[in-house]
């Protein structure tokens, strides 16, 4: 399952690049005062995005087995993860709507709703989960592929209640001859900032199943600790997601408005509060790093590998919270490339290799490979604070009169 998730988190990154240069060709449309402009680019993206999803369930479908096979899973999981990520594939579509949707709500400042769509989707997903793992209501056991379906409702009911905020609850004319008739000029703004954050997130995904492929080498026990971890490191990465996102929209309205020393101190502000945040968060989970442990596995294999990640992880989440927030700051302001430049060179050029020589030729194992996030997520994010500070993004506005 944990490789399975791996695969459908390699397609949302893509989904996610149009949702991104949708966000900041909005944001900066409103701070320009061009609303109907901001309406065009939501249609435009709607429609590119489900096109993409539905390519992206047919690989799931037919490629499926090449994939799990890449990602060295178990020969005896094989079948089992198939089924799996078949069904998984089907979710693509309104996932790939349901991240344009959200996107949309939040450059208009409704992010509390948002929020609250992803929890009844969640809700509905887990509750969905416990009806087929546990046969309630007298229902057969379904395993994973039950989990994979229910997962696809709780996507479809989001996609819905996302259209109805969008459209009904901001009275944004929903026009359906715009998600065909394209404006070239406007696709091409929302490609400029979508294509090179696609290419950072997708080379993020790419050297982490790498490295993924690496932790498989060390055996299940090494697997099943890293999908353990990961899903910890996430939650703590939330907080500075969620600032970074805020800061996004806000630099994206200050720099379509021209205010550009507003936008530098906007995401210096964001910068430090997020780093504040990611501390004391990181703190408090290494504080409770036995409770936490021993609620989640009792194997004693697995909690011997994850002990030394909560103390690495609190040297870490600092840098990766720099890291995120610049790179949202600097796609705001349409200075989407030198992120992916960065992301090339340190993901590809230190990570990997790092990873590699620490955690398989010097035998460090798990803790060797993260030991090179760690250095990648520091190097990049100082990288991208530089260039914050140089202030060359302030050229790279999108060209709103156009």
């Amino acid at each position: 399952m944990g490789v399975g998730n791996q695969v459908f988190d390699l397609f949302i990154t893509i989904f996610t690049f149009i949702s991104v240069g949708c966000s900041v060709v909005i944001a900066q449309y409103l701070g320009a005062g061009r609303r109907d402009k901001a309406g065009q680019a939501i249609h435009i993206s709607i429609a590119f995005n489900f096109i993409l999803g539905f390519a992206s369930a047919l690989v799931a479908l037919f490629f499926g087995y090449k994939i799990l096979s890449i990602m060295n899973m178990p020969s005896h999981l094989m079948d089992d993860g198939y089924a799996y990520l078949r069904v998984l594939g089907i979710c693509l579509i309104p996932e790939a709507i349901s991240i344009i949707l959200a996107a949309c709500l939040r450059v208009y400042g409704k992010s509390q709703p948002a929020m609250w769509v992803t929890l009844i989707a969640n809700i509905i997903t887990v509750f969905g989960n416990m009806i087929v793992l546990y046969g309630f209501f007298g229902l057969p056991q379904y395993g994973l592929e039950g989990v994979a379906w229910s997962t696809v409702v709780g996507r479809v009911v989001a996609v819905i209640l996302l259209f109805c905020l969008l459209f009904y609850g901001l009275r944004i004319k929903f026009t359906p001859i715009m998600l065909v008739r394209w404006s070239s000029n406007m696709l091409g703004k929302i490609l400029h900032i979508g294509l090179p954050s696609a290419g950072e997130n997708l080379v993020w995904i790419l050297h982490f199943m790498t490295a993924s492929a690496f932790i498989g080498l060390m055996g299940e026990t090494a697997l099943a600790a890293q999908t353990l971890y990961f899903q910890l490191s996430l939650f703590i990465m939330l907080f500075g997601i969620s600032i970074s996102i805020g800061n996004e929209i806000m630099v994206g309205h200050l720099v379509g408005a021209k205010r550009f020393e507003d936008a530098f101190n906007r995401g210096v502000k964001s910068l430090k509060m997020g780093f504040f945040v990611t501390i004391g968060v990181v703190l408090c989970f290494w504080l409770l790093r036995d409770p936490i442990l021993n609620n989640i596995t009792d194997d004693h294999n697995i909690i011997e590998l994850l002990l030394p990640l909560f103390l690495l992880s609190v040297f870490l989440e600092p840098g990766r919270t720099l890291n995120i927030v610049m790179v949202n700051a600097l796609r705001a302001s349409g200075d989407a490339r030198f992120p992916l430049c960065t992301a090339i060179i340190f993901m590809w050029g230190v990570a990997i290799p790092l990873g590699y020589f620490l955690g398989i030729k010097m035998e460090m194992g798990l803790l060797g490979i993260w030991i090179g996030f760690f250095a990648d997520e520091w190097l990049r994010g100082l990288t991208n604070a530089w260039r914050w500070r140089s202030r060359r993004w302030q050229s790279k506005r999108l060209d709103l009169e156009n």
